[in-house]
């Protein structure tokens, strides 16, 4: 298929040569003076839907932006004053989904059909959520019809790519600065069926992703402020944590899902009453990682 347009090594660049933000990624790079190893992903806040994506649709865009980790990039907007990088995605979650590999591709949703062994056949893709995602829901179809195959080449060319580039090339520089990189991808999640209260889900798939110290500082961190606290269960953490924390590479990821109980209103998916303080505890947990965990240059 199209391997060599889409996945390509990018030279690592000296600090002092931010990226630039474009329409599908937006990028904030603290001065090289002020920055820390911490790397904050966004990438289901995006809100551009394009006019295009939206004639292709059954469903009206109220129910598509319930796809949205809503608001989760203005929660974190203060954080790059604090030396955290921040990378979002613009587009909606919707439209491509850069949490899954680009090869979680449905073939039946194009016309014609892309070629079956050259790509990945996993549960999420066959549920519907792949890539580019073909439901909203169970039962809840996004299309009216096929796509064209080329509408798949655009998508992944000028949205996945970029924004792994940008992931790539950040923590690369990262490491150049500081030794070692931390991603953390930043995600919300529904309330959870399930008796035991449940404000964060931290995941590092089960330990492999990023060392036991910095969940638990991160777990520690959440608790003080009041927030109820459980690892790996259900979310262990996605393509992005699993692609990007190499420990052996001095590169972690941690997942971090918040329930968008604690900030917005379900029903009208307006922020709530707390959202103020939910985007201070954010701030102020996260920049107290970002401060106090050792990096090898130290």
């Amino acid at each position: 298929m199209w391997q060599a347009s889409i996945v390509k090594k990018v030279q690592k660049p000296p600090c002092a040569l931010p990226l630039r933000p474009s329409q599908a990624v937006g990028i904030q790079l603290p001065p090289c003076k002020s920055r820390t190893p911490f790397l904050l992903s966004s990438p289901h806040s995006g809100r551009n839907y394009p006019t295009d994506f939206l004639k292709t649709t059954i469903l009206p865009l109220n129910e598509l932006e319930r796809m949205e980790d809503r608001f989760i990039n203005e929660l974190l907007q203060d954080l790059p004053a604090h030396g955290l990088s921040l990378i979002q995605a613009l587009f909606p979650r919707s439209f491509c989904d850069v949490n899954r590999d680009w090869r979680e591709l449905d073939a039946s949703m194009f016309s014609p059909p892309l070629i079956e062994q050259d790509l990945i056949h996993s549960a999420k893709v066959r549920a519907g959520y792949g890539v580019i995602p073909r439901c909203l829901a169970p039962g809840k179809s996004i299309y009216r019809y096929c796509l064209p195959v080329e509408e798949a080449r655009t998508r992944l060319t000028h949205y996945w790519q970029p924004y792994h580039h940008a992931l790539h090339t950040t923590l690369e520089s990262l490491i150049e600065q500081f030794g070692t990189a931390i991603l953390l991808d930043i995600h919300s999640m529904p309330p959870l069926a399930q008796a035991r209260p449940c404000d964060i889900v931290l995941g590092n798939k089960h330990g492999t992703t990023c060392s036991h110290d910095l969940i638990s500082m991160a777990e520690d961190l959440f608790t003080a402020k009041g927030y109820h606290v459980q690892r790996n269960v259900p979310y262990p953490g996605g393509y992005i944590t699993s692609r990007y924390g190499v420990m052996e590479e001095n590169k972690q990821s941690l997942q971090i899902e918040i329930n968008r109980a604690c900030y917005v209103n379900l029903g009208t998916l307006k922020p709530n009453r707390h959202f103020t303080t939910m985007q201070k505890d954010l701030t102020d947990i996260l920049s107290a990682m970002a401060h106090s965990f050792p990096t090898s240059k130290e």
